[in-house]
């Protein structure tokens, strides 16, 4: 099972938030609204920044990375349940990876202590497009040497379901973030979930259909 991290495992929003307004304010640009940043986060940071102010700097990524992630990182907070889901998924012996539109995600799994559950990370530092492209998705499981008929992953929003699709994997659209169970279904989900914790009940249930899974959309 692969898993996005933002808003999928972790409430990113209100540290992104902050941290988002301190380079807006260090660069003159207007201040924005948590409303603002659920409706980005997951998209790759300048393609989010152009999203919110019209506009991106090379210049203002640095001073971002250097100055204010490092407070973003004490800010993120799991979801409730979410350690006890991963304990327990791994209890029924499934390998688990994390696939994310973060160019490094793994700080993000140490700052919530959860790094040590996942066989495989990856981020955009290791893959040449970010998602909806399935490429993330499609690397995780060559690190894992597992098939797509044999994959989930849980995601959040639209284009997690849609990097699911053509991947080739079961996608798991979860409503924790931004898009309701209508929008990650018509993205092309298997199925859409409150969140995380009704996770270990649907693993064991397996796939239903007891066939192998092809995409039917993308």
């Amino acid at each position: 099972m692969l898993f996005d991290f933002d808003m999928t495992l972790a409430d990113s929003s209100y540290s992104i938030t902050d941290a988002v307004n301190m380079i807006a304010q260090s660069r003159g640009l207007r201040s924005v609204t948590r409303e603002e940043i659920l409706r980005v986060i997951g998209l790759p940071i300048a393609e989010s920044w152009m999203a919110l102010w019209g506009a991106f700097d090379e210049s203002w990524l640095d001073e971002y990375r250097e100055k204010f992630v490092p407070m973003e990182y004490k800010g993120l907070r799991l979801f409730p349940g979410a350690r006890e889901v991963l304990e327990s998924l791994r209890g029924l012996g499934m390998r688990l990876g994390v696939a994310s539109n973060r160019r490094n995600v793994l700080p993000a799994l140490e700052a919530t202590d959860i790094a040590q559950y996942f066989d495989s990370v990856v981020g955009l530092q290791d893959v040449a497009l970010p998602k909806p492209n399935p490429d993330v998705v499609i690397e995780s499981m060559e690190r894992l040497g597992v098939r797509g008929a044999e994959t989930w992953y849980v995601g959040d929003t639209a284009d997690d379901m849609r990097a699911a699709v053509a991947a080739g994997v079961w996608g798991i659209g979860v409503e924790s973030g931004n898009f309701k169970a209508a929008d990650l279904l018509e993205a092309g989900a298997w199925r859409a979930i409150p969140s995380v914790v009704d996770l270990p009940a649907l693993a064991e249930t397996g796939n239903p259909s007891g066939c192998t899974f092809v995409p039917s959309r993308g």
